[in-house]
Order: C-alpha cells, then sequence, then structure tokens
C-alpha cells in the first residue's frame, strides 16, 4: 500500500482489480497473477450505496474466477435483505485476501475493523470529508460511490476484457438510487441520470429496486418511526428537528438499530432546516445522521466529532455521552450553523 495515500484514477483502481484477475479474463501480462482473493468491506451501519457497491464488486470479481466476500461489520437492516438473497455476508476479515472499503469515508466508518485500516489496499469513496486510510478513489461530486463503481465496471469491461454480469449493474442501480433518494435529493446531477438510463438499457429491473427501497417499510420501521416522532424536539425557532431513540427504548419496541435512522424524516417537516437523529447503539455510544435542506454544512459538524460525509448528509458516532449530552452536543453545534447561515442571508 501506498503509505503516501496518493489517489488513483478510476482507471488505475480498475487496473489494480484487474491485474489480480485470472489471466483468461485480463491479459498476458497476468498470465501468472492468482485469482483475486478480496474482502469487500462495507461501513458500519450498513446502506444501499455501501452494500450496493460492495456487491457488485463481489459479483464481478467471482464472475471472472475471482474469490471475493462481503464483509460488514454490522447485520444488513431488514429493508436491504432483497439484495443479499443467495449472498452469506460475513462479518469477519479473512487472512491473506485483498481487503477493498466502498463508501468508507475514514476508518471509524469500518466500526469494529478501525483497528485493522492500515491493511486496507483500497477504498473507493466519495465523501467529501473523512480520513483516507489506503491507495484510494474519491470523488466529492459523485452522487453515490455506485457512480464510480459503474465507472469502473465500464472500464473493467472495455479495456480488460472482463464479463460484467447484470447482478452487478442491478447492485449498483440499487447503489445510486439509495444515496439520491430516488433521485430527489440535491446531489443528484445529469450524469447521474445517464448512468441510471444506461443501467435501465442494460436490462436492471429499476421499477423492482426503487419499490424496494423507497415504498416498502419493514414492521421494524413503522415501529421506530413511532418512537422517533413521540421523541422529536423542534429547537431553534423550528429551524432544527431532533429525534433520538435509547438502547432500552429500541430493545423494548423490537426495533433493530439499523431500522432507525429519521434525519430525513426530521428535515421534512416545514420550516426545518436541519434533520437529526441520533440512536443509542451501545450503553453511551450514539450514531448521529444529519440532513440539511438548505446550505448548512453538515459534514463540517459532524467533522468535529469524528465523522465525515457529504455537505447536505453526514454522520458521526459520540462516545461516553447520555441522551441529553449527546443531543445538546448536536445541537449546540448546529444552533451556530443555524445562525451563521441566517446571517449571511441577510
Amino acid at each position: 500500500m501506498n503509505k503516501e495515500y496518493a489517489a488513483l484514477t478510476e482507471r488505475e483502481a480498475a487496473a489494480m482489480l484487474a491485474a489480480a484477475m485470472p489471466a483468461a479474463a485480463v491479459s498476458a501480462a497476468a498470465m501468472s497473477a492468482p485469482p483475486l482473493r478480496a474482502d469487500i468491506v462495507t461501513h458500519a451501519s450498513p446502506d444501499a450505496d455501501t452494500l450496493g457497491c460492495a456487491l457488485a464488486l463481489y459479483s464481478i470479481i467471482n464472475e471472472n474466477g475471482g474469490d471475493a466476500a462481503v464483509v460488514g461489520t454490522d447485520p444488513v437492516p431488514e429493508y436491504l435483505r432483497f439484495l443479499t438473497e443467495g449472498v452469506v455476508i460475513s462479518d469477519s476479515l479473512r487472512e491473506g485476501a485483498v481487503r477493498i472499503a466502498v463508501d468508507v469515508a475514514s476508518p471509524p466508518q469500518l466500526g469494529k475493523f478501525q483497528k485493522d485500516a492500515g491493511t486496507f489496499s483500497l477504498m473507493i469513496d466519495h465523501h467529501g470529508r473523512g480520513e483516507a486510510f489506503a491507495d484510494h478513489v474519491i470523488e466529492a461530486d459523485a452522487a453515490a460511490c455506485g457512480e464510480i463503481i459503474f465507472r469502473v465496471a465500464e472500464i473493467l469491461k472495455t479495456e480488460f476484457g472482463m464479463k460484467i454480469p447484470l447482478s452487478a449493474y442491478s447492485y449498483i442501480y440499487a447503489a445510486i438510487s439509495g444515496d439520491t433518494g430516488s433521485f430527489r435529493f440535491a446531489n443528484t446531477a445529469a450524469a447521474t441520470h445517464r448512468i441510471a438510463a444506461e443501467l435501465h438499457e442494460k436490462g436492471v429491473d429499476t421499477v423492482t429496486i426503487a419499490h424496494n427501497l423507497h415504498a416498502v417499510k419493514t414492521r421494524g420501521e413503522i415501529a421506530a418511526e413511532r418512537i422517533g416522532f413521540s421523541n422529536m424536539k423542534l429547537l431553534c425557532e423550528g429551524r432544527l428537528a431532533v429525534t433520538s431513540a435509547s438502547l432500552s427504548e429500541l430493545n423494548e419496541a423490537g426495533v433493530a438499530s439499523g431500522d432507525f435512522s429519521l434525519a430525513d424524516e426530521m428535515r421534512s417537516v416545514m420550516g426545518v432546516y436541519v434533520g437529526v437523529s441520533l440512536k443509542e447503539n451501545e450503553p453511551g455510544v450514539w450514531r448521529v445522521s444529519t440532513r440539511a435542506n438548505v446550505g448548512i454544512d453538515c459534514a463540517a459538524v459532524a467533522a468535529k466529532f469524528g465523522g465525515g460525509g457529504h455537505k447536505g448528509a453526514a454522520g458521526c458516532t459520540l462516545c461516553g455521552y447520555d441522551r441529553e449530552g449527546a443531543i445538546g452536543a448536536i445541537v449546540d453545534e448546529f444552533a451556530a450553523a443555524i445562525k451563521d447561515f441566517e446571517l449571511d442571508e441577510k
């Protein structure tokens, strides 16, 4: 691994993957290379983008004679399990496997694998703020990490002769649809729509994927919403909506941690600038998700607590706080950010 953390191009990242593939699928230069044995690692509290990207690389590598596994530190949320049918998601890293992180902005997002960050060979990400821990492709302008994986897949196909299965394109569509809120969020660009159109033309069942991601709620999610709206607070003269769920509340309601992520619901309240959702994953450990409707930099706030993300959507983890302390720490930072935003708007 390059300890200088020099950024790679997408083509170089694709070449790294191709060079480790079986020679029959790539080129004579790789004749002696063994099949790629890779662990594709998602971030903690997986969403559609990280999981879709990992599954896409998994299917491409295995389709071309390699040995890939998808690895995650947390269970796959129920609403995403339609993507993982037939795929075993591991919770441990394999010795000797190449380690590739997808949609992971910094070591803390690796969860229990944070201590292994220095062993990763490649990270592919689209967050504007974070901490590179391996050779990396980071495109902050990409609406989803899935956009980068799409371009890598096309390079692998056109320049290295690899087979790209339809399943890989389906996973990529899920990644992009998930991180753009079905193409509703401000991160959606013209290029995003062009990629989606290409995926549709390749035969991806876009309707079913969009339905499963955005139009279906599990019973756990409904229970989570009940807790979330009951605990909602409107602060900063109605500009900040915050909700939270303690570990005991989640357990008593039978709600999995992955089902409680209500920042989007919080920001949907009329007049709200920023929505914040906090959930207690372990005693005193709070996972925070934030979403903004206006030009307030969520990533800058998250970075103050060791997190990261995008300007309009970011997250962090607070350790050693009780509920009121965790809420207070986040609210103080966003109150200042809202005040600065309103002064700039005058």
